[in-house]
């Protein structure tokens, strides 16, 4: 380590190398546009790559805010969402929606989603430009930061003592580890790396912590806390979160590296050319499956947050409810408690039964029903109007982010398009989006009249993908 006359922290130059990937432009807002892009995506066939980049890109400039943005500025959106994210994968001329972009589209879970991507992360990798990971390689560097980084906040832990916790700076995670070859090339130890963040705050040791020298390593660990990995506190260290210890033993385990690479480590004559010829194979290696249970969502864990941070007083009671009668369910284990449709539909349950208690028909609660998955009806729960007897058919569609959303987009089975084209003006679609700051809840009366009159869009895909706008519907309260 060198310091400075300011006392400031330096990685000494023979060591110093500055890791970097893209950026998104919209990577303040990276979760709704991450959920309008894959649906985007997962909607076009596989095609060659120029029509398939020119489908992608009207889809692009529909997006809120983008219709009078020039083509270059498209083109980029287009390129660092599916290059960084790997939402498309490519087959010699062709190019298809990757399975990123189906599992977000189809799951509507970003937390989930954000594990996958920083799961298979690494540097180098197929993120960067050919040339970039030529001299990467050529540097010696292999490294996957998320797990390096839950490693170090792992042995921090330990060392201050299990009473006290451990939390890192985007500052100390550029300088004390992204940018050091010891660590990114020698494998220096997380123990040994927190130990030295450890010894320099005793010592009061500065970093340079302007924007642009620690947005790398901060964009990584801004994921990691989409990934609810990491929570961010007030005095701006990211701590681990240890309630989801399977998920970050899965990442602990984790010694996957993309094995195009390794023999070009070793290959004396290497060229820009040999890495470019891997570029593909990147895409599909990204797009490998994963055991959803081990990465899929602590949706409860989500919600207890919400009921915790949310400003609506109502909202907080009615998800604490929630909480206790799931609880409930899952002592008699008759829920499964991680899954996010479970927990959407056990909200808009206790939601009807409150809304027929305001309208004082509480003789129709004990008619409402969930619908088993098994029967395949194309909706989830029945109910009733209240005003009259007559029924009422839910299909609940669950969003879960740790960011609050603006998504508008879902998916429907051929089963629930073609019950919705059946029951029509008694078919409701239940749009719950939960965040940790909040649980919001939006009604589509009758989805095929609201494409017929032009209300909402409709894409056939295996079923249909809807896009909708607050047009299609209304906001309801959640209901106590």
């Amino acid at each position: 380590m060198k310091l400075t006359a300011k006392n400031m922290y330096e990685v000494p130059n023979e060591f110093f190398f500055r890791l970097h990937h893209i950026r998104p432009r919209f990577k303040n807002n990276v979760e709704n546009v991450l959920f309008y892009v894959a649906s985007e995506i997962a909607r076009l066939q596989t095609e060659e790559h120029e029509a398939f980049k020119e489908k992608l890109n009207k889809a692009v400039k529909l997006y809120t805010g983008n219709f009078s943005k020039e083509l270059k500025t498209i083109n980029n959106w287009r390129t660092e969402i599916s290059s960084l994210f790997g939402l498309i994968e490519y087959e010699g001329e062709l190019s298809k929606a990757g399975r990123m972009a189906l599992l977000l589209s189809d799951s509507q879970d970003l937390i989930e989603f954000f594990r996958y991507f920083l799961f298979y992360f690494q540097y180098p990798g197929g993120h960067l430009k050919p040339r970039e990971t030529f001299e990467y390689i050529k540097k010696g560097i292999k490294f996957k930061p998320a797990k390096y980084l839950i490693q170090v906040m792992l042995e921090g832990k330990k060392l201050v003592g299990d009473d006290s916790k451990f939390g890192i700076t985007k500052a100390e995670a550029t300088h004390c580890i992204f940018n050091d070859l010891r660590v990114t090339r020698d494998k220096r130890s997380a123990k040994e790396t927190a130990e030295i963040i450890i010894e320099n705050r005793k010592k009061e040791i500065e970093y340079d912590n302007k924007g642009d020298v620690i947005r790398y390593a901060g964009d990584i660990l801004d994921y990691m806390e989409l990934a609810d990995l990491v929570k961010l506190r007030p005095n701006y260290q990211y701590y681990l979160n240890t309630t989801n210890l399977e998920t970050v033993q899965a990442f602990i385990n984790n010694d996957q590296y993309f094995e195009p690479y390794q023999a070009l480590y070793k290959k004396p004559d290497l060229t820009v050319m040999d890495v470019a010829m891997t570029q593909q194979d990147w895409f599909h290696y990204v797009n490998n499956k994963l055991d959803t249970s081990i990465f899929e969502a602590n949706i409860l864990s989500l919600i207890e947050e919400a009921s915790e941070t949310t400003s609506d007083q109502g909202t907080s009671i009615f998800i604490m409810e929630i909480l206790h009668k799931i609880q409930t369910m899952r002592e008699d284990k008759t829920v499964r408690t991680k899954e996010i449709g479970d927990v959407g539909e056990a909200m808009v349950l206790e939601h009807e039964k409150t809304r027929l208690t305001h309208l004082q028909r509480e003789e129709l609660i004990h008619l409402i029903k969930k619908i088993p998955e098994t029967f395949a009806v194309g909706y989830d729960i029945t109910s009733f109007e209240g005003f009259s007897d007559i029924r009422r058919y839910i299909e609940v569609k669950t969003s879960i982010s740790r960011g609050k959303l603006a998504a508008n987009n879902f998916h429907m089975t051929p089963s629930e398009w073609s019950a919705a084209n059946t029951l029509r003006k008694t078919y409701y679609i239940y749009r719950l989006m939960i965040s940790a700051h909040d649980v919001s809840l939006f009604l589509i009366q009758d989805p095929i009249g609201q494409y017929k009159e032009d209300l909402l869009d409709m894409i056939p895909r295996d079923g249909a993908d809807i896009r909708y706008t607050e047009k299609s519907g209304q906001w309801e309260k959640l209901l106590v």
